[in-house]
């Protein structure tokens, strides 16, 4: 939310003589700290997380704490200065810093039990159930000018143990209809706001349901709320919502961004034998890469398996702390692996492969890797956009317009590598199986030997059997 400092009673934090003062206690024991020769951390050992400030000193500075908040708890009726402050409040949460933002998620109190009331303080709560209703709450213009935006969602949650949460938030998924009722897995980390009287949206004249009459127990000002549909991706607790700004047909850019590394952060939750279940056995690409037929806007996180040769493997490293914090780890794998097709004409060629970007969060141990490999792998995976990248100039070429190529990407856990045997392997699996079909052939003749010499003894024998006593002579 933009112009968030025009907003009213919004005042800049002071910087007090004890802050200072801490600081420089800080500066002084870094200082003392041995720079060489002394307890240096080992290498193999992660280093320390350095400390974030507080949500409860973040909200302090912006005057937004719980007794800055009073206005909110009071028993009165909802009104523009109490939507004001939650406007505020969610701002703020929205430009917090990442580091700090991701410290207050991982400490947001989940939920509470049933039938007792959520305490009211500066700490987030995380609440999980089905989204029941969802419609925009109108801005009076003034806020609106501000806020740049003429409305805000307002989003009801049944949790499993039956609560009624509203939740006002910044981003909600776009796919979810307005202004009736629906039934969606959800969850949201949020800022307690009040368990009184909160907004009740209302609708068009021509439109819609009006919003239910049954009082909320807790309202939430959230950045955004996250959506969980049953499929196998969801399951894996990726946030569907996060597809609403990814754009088809360019690189990743920053629309994608918390797309992939969700996506990437889903797949490290399961398993492969999970992920390989649910892509089943290799697909067909070509539904995947005609622009025309708009795969993705229908299928955008469905599972599939591709099968094909990978040419190159490159190491990305992830140099965003959050992002490495996110994902458990500091890279992942970027293949491009080229899949059989029919044959098919692409940027004036005919061709019978065509090259997928594939990104993983391991390989198998031993593959090969780097710009020019040849090695044939399988990716069971999730489809997240239809990638674009640049082609190479071919000599001669001269100026002229750039030519792109659109390709699928598939986010998956790992690569399986199916590695073909070498020369000196497949000599010696050649030697021993001859040796091996020499040896029985051998065998096979010994016992045809055999049984034909038993068998013409059996028949002397009989012969001899059928012979007469005496056998006359003619004279």
């Amino acid at each position: 939310m933009k112009k968030v400092e025009s907003l009213r009673n919004q005042t800049q934090p002071s910087v007090s003589f004890s802050r200072i003062a801490k600081n420089l206690l800080r500066c002084l024991l870094l200082l003392a700290c041995p720079i060489a020769g002394g307890a240096a951390v080992a290498a193999d050992e992660p280093a320390a997380r350095p400390a974030t400030e507080t949500l409860s000193g973040y909200l302090q500075n912006w005057n937004l704490d719980r007794a800055a908040r009073a206005l909110l708890e009071e028993p009165s009726a909802w009104s523009d200065a109490k939507l004001q402050l939650a406007l505020r409040v969610i701002a703020r949460l929205a430009v917090a810093p990442p580091a700090a933002s991701a410290d207050w998620r991982e400490g947001a109190a989940a939920g509470w039990p049933q039938g007792q009331g959520p305490a009211i303080e500066d700490r987030l709560v995380r609440i999980e159930g089905r989204a029941i209703f969802v419609a925009p709450l109108t801005l009076p213009p003034a806020q609106a000018e501000i806020a740049e935006r003429t409305t805000i969602d307002v989003v009801r949650i049944r949790t499993a143990a039956g609560n009624l949460v509203d939740c006002i938030a910044d981003v909600t998924p776009r796919d979810w209809p307005r202004w009736r009722a629906i039934d969606e897995p959800a969850s949201v980390v949020g800022l307690p706001l009040t368990t009184g009287p909160g907004p009740q949206p209302a609708p068009p004249p021509a439109e819609g349901t009006a919003w239910p009459a049954e009082p909320h127990a807790l309202l939430l000002a959230a950045r955004r709320l996250a959506w969980h549909p049953a499929t196998p991706l969801g399951a894996l607790g990726m946030d569907y919502g996060l597809f609403d700004t990814v754009v088809d047909g360019q690189k990743l850019v920053a629309g994608d961004t918390a797309a992939f590394y969700a996506m990437l952060a889903a797949v490290g939750r399961g398993t492969q034998e999970g992920i390989e279940a649910a892509a089943g056995r290799p697909a067909d690409v070509l539904p995947l890469l005609d622009p025309g037929r708009g795969w993705f806007a229908n299928h955008r996180g469905d599972p599939l398996t591709v099968e094909g040769t990978a040419r190159r493997a490159t190491r990305i490293q992830i140099d965003d702390p959050v992002r490495r914090r996110e994902l458990g780890t500091d890279h992942y794998w970027e293949l491009y692996v080229f899949v059989p097709t029919s044959l098919i004409k692409v940027n004036d060629r005919l061709q019978e492969t065509y090259p997928l970007v594939c990104c993983v969060r391991r390989l198998p141990q031993g593959m090969p890797t780097g710009q020019s490999i040849n090695e044939p792998v399988r990716v069971s995976g999730f489809a997240m956009k239809r990638y674009a990248y640049p082609l190479p100039k071919l000599k001669g070429e001269g100026a002229q317009e750039e030519k792109r190529q659109e390709t699928p990407l598939l986010i998956g856990r790992q690569a399986i590598w199916v590695p073909e045997p070498s020369t000196a392997e497949a000599t010696s699996l050649l030697g021993w199986a001859f040796m091996g079909l020499a040896g029985a052939v051998g065998l096979l003749l010994a016992f045809a030997a055999w049984r034909l010499n038993r068998d013409s003894r059996k028949q002397e024998k009989r012969l001899r059997e059928s012979l007469p006593d005496k056998f006359d002579l003619p004279k």
